[in-house]
């Protein structure tokens, strides 16, 4: 499994959002963004004062069903309902060309020298059409250059669609009426023809109607009716008379049957019978059976009880009469029914084709009468017409100008400056090359930074204040301690038995300020009393060589090409104690010699004589010499300049050296100290304290 050593540029871990982190870049960028943030306001600004001024006129206008004052209808259903194809294609009337050319006309744009001749296209592209939420109501807007001239537009346009609305309905109105009216004259004529033809018809063949009918037919219905009236009525009379017939022949009570118990005459003389024998019973009682007012009695009695023998007699005969009469006026009327359906069989041949041509007049009266009805109700729709649309509200002058909007172009110059400039400032993030904390360093490179070398802008200009007389004159300086942190970082590396005495300085590229902590290095050592040593192995470029003025003496070149010793080639500074064995005679193949056996002989020489040994080797991007010489060393000291040096370049060095055991850490030089709290607050704990702390 690959190791985060393996790779120098690690992936980054996305982290939660600190906010902390975002004040920091604010503070770091804030320049970036209030500059660009200003020159988009200002931008804004003035765009809304160079823009030349638009006002706009609004109307509304309502879609509702047309009003039918003479046969209201429903129009839930129609194209006038809550319809959203409707209102497109109503949208698509309002900004036709044709319902335009009528605004330009009447308000003569053509004529107005700031529109001209193409007055239509202005006209479209001035005009808006919407649809007022999800109501019927369509929204006209004009924006032009004059407000009263967006109020009557809008105007004009409102009142044109209204007026073209109703020309439409009266133009629709008046075709139905016409074709209507000749549709009506034609089914007269048809109607005529066909009661004709049924009129004719009925002579030719001698048949008579009624209302109802036919006269057969209805002589047939009528006696059909009549004979189940009789047969129900001789089935009734038959049953009582066969009750009768049934109670003599069993020795019954005839007086118990229906008819003679409702008959009126035997119940007024069963109510005479009922006095004649309690005034007989009477009678008995008082003067006994033989006396004369008793037998008179005894005798009314009887005479009464024959006259109610004959009245029961008299009524059966009536019911065999009535069952007599009902037979035979049953045989009546089934013979007149044959007779009147065999003429109905032969009339009722005919009687198809009469029909036929019934239903067809029956037909055409009912289409003549629904047209001619339509034909005068659109007749006189035509005088009474209401276009279902309606301006509800219309356009006022507009008192400031719709575009621009100052106010809002002053919003929006704020929101979009801001946006721009946060922008900008994540841009310029993004795209900054160089680091700019330990910790970028760290988790992008996985290498510990040991220190971060303050930056000491006057040595470039002052001799004096160069590094061997900086750390000389202030020894408790900001620069001083940072360089003790730098060593005692590369003291603490675990990999070794005991402090490392052979250490290379290189980096990635020129101009980082690789021989200035070299020198560094080298004089806080002298000054805790070790035995120091610097090897300029820069044989290009030779800076340490300058800086200690000993070009013209025996250096390294000369100690690996020609027999001479090593202490003749090693030379020491009275002032700074520091021994340096500088570059010597020029040659043109460094690498060979930093690669040779006499290279790696003098390196193991010298590692037994002092207690530091410090190489300045070239940059590891222009040359390889710092990876040859990167083999032969304890520890490499890699410098990285702060924000300048790419983070790609820093990454190839570090992978040019090879092995990355013996890479110390790195050493961030030229750091801004007042500037890198914006990078974190605690990104260097030095850089938090006050230059007051430090002595000198």
């Amino acid at each position: 499994m690959a190791s985060p050593t393996d790779n120098p540029m690690m992936i980054r871990e996305f982290l939660p959002l600190d906010v902390r982190e975002v004040f920091d870049f604010f503070l770091r960028r804030w320049k970036l963004v209030c500059g660009i943030a200003a020159i988009t306001f200002g931008l804004f600004v003035v765009a809304a004062y160079v823009i030349p001024p638009s006002y706009t006129g609004v109307s509304q206008i309502l879609l509702d069903a047309p009003i039918d004052y003479m046969t209201p209808q429903d129009y839930s259903n129609s194209d006038f309902a809550d319809n959203p194809t409707f209102i497109e294609s109503q949208i698509a009337v309002l900004r036709s060309a044709s319902l335009l050319l009528q605004v330009v006309d009447s308000e003569k744009l053509t004529q107005d020298p700031k529109i001209g001749p193409a007055a239509l296209i202005w006209l479209q592209s001035a005009l808006g059409v919407s649809r007022v939420g999800l109501g019927n109501v369509i929204e006209i807007d004009v924006s032009v250059y004059d407000p009263q001239k967006a109020a009557s537009l809008a105007n004009a346009i409102a009142q044109a669609y209204v007026a073209d609305r109703l020309k439409s309905r009266y133009e629709g109105v008046q075709k139905a009426s016409t074709w209507l009216s000749d549709r009506a004259a034609y089914l007269r004529a048809e109607l005529s023809r066909s009661e004709q033809a049924v009129q004719k018809f009925r002579a030719d063949h001698n048949l008579l109607g009624t209302p109802a009918g036919s006269l057969t037919d209805q002589q047939l219905s009528e006696l059909n009716v009549a004979l189940i009236n009789a047969r129900a009525e001789i089935s009734a009379k038959r049953a009582q008379y066969q009750q009768v017939e049934k109670l003599q022949a069993a020795g019954g009570d005839i007086q118990s049957i229906p008819d003679v118990l409702q008959s009126v005459v035997i119940n007024a003389l069963r109510a005479q019978l009922s006095g004649v024998t309690r005034r007989e019973a009477d009678l008995q009682l008082k003067y006994g059976e033989r006396h004369p007012d008793v037998l008179s009695a005894q005798a009314e009695r009887r005479d009464i009880e024959g006259q109610i023998a004959a009245e029961v007699q008299r009524l059966i005969g009536n019911l065999k009469n009535e069952v007599d009469a009902a037979e035979a006026r049953e045989a009546s009327l089934t013979r007149a029914l044959d007779s009147v359906s065999n003429r109905s069989e032969v009339e009722g041949q005919v009687g198809v084709q009469l029909r036929d041509l019934e239903r067809i007049a029956a037909a055409n009266k009912e289409l003549f009468e629904t047209f001619l009805s339509r034909a005068k109700l659109t007749e006189e729709k035509s005088t009474l017409l209401n276009s279902g649309v309606r301006v509800i509200t219309d356009a006022g002058v507009p008192g400031s100008p719709s575009f621009p909007n100052r106010p809002l172009f002053a919003a929006l110059g704020v929101v979009f400056g801001i946006f721009f400039g946060g922008a900008g400032a994540v841009l310029r993030e993004l795209f900054a090359s160089g680091f700019m904390a330990k910790k970028q360093i760290e988790d992008e490179l996985a290498v510990p930074v040991l220190a971060s070398m303050p930056r000491m802008s006057g040595w470039s200009k002052d001799v004096r204040a160069q590094p061997v007389a900086y750390l000389e004159r202030k020894p408790l300086s900001r620069y001083s301690e940072a360089v003790r942190r730098l060593r005692l970082g590369i003291q603490a590396t675990p990999e070794l038995d005991g402090p490392p005495r052979l250490m290379l300085v290189t980096s990635a590229m020129p101009g980082e300020g690789k021989t200035t902590l070299a020198l560094s290095l080298a004089c806080s050592a002298a000054a805790d009393g070790e035995r120091v040593l610097v090897i300029d192995a820069d044989l290009r470029l030779s800076a340490t060589t300058a800086f200690f003025g000993m070009a013209d003496k025996v250096g390294l070149v000369d100690l690996l090409t020609l027999p001479v010793k090593a202490a003749n080639a090693i030379h020491l500074d009275e002032r700074s104690g520091i021994s340096l064995l500088p570059a010597g005679a020029r040659t043109r193949n460094p690498p060979a010699l930093l690669a040779s056996a006499r290279m790696r002989s003098l390196l193991d020489e010298v590692r037994g004589k002092f207690d530091t040994v410090i190489i300045d080797a070239p940059p590891v991007g222009p040359a390889a010499d710092a990876s040859i010489l990167a083999r032969h060393v304890d520890k490499v000291v890699f410098v990285v300049r702060w924000r300048e040096t790419s983070r790609e370049a820093v990454a190839e060095g570090i992978r040019h050296l090879g092995d990355r055991s013996k890479l110390a850490g790195i050493a961030l030089t030229m750091v801004d100290e007042p500037k890198l709290p914006r990078y974190g607050r605690y990104t260097s704990l030095e850089s938090s304290v006050s230059d007051s702390y430090y002595l000198n």
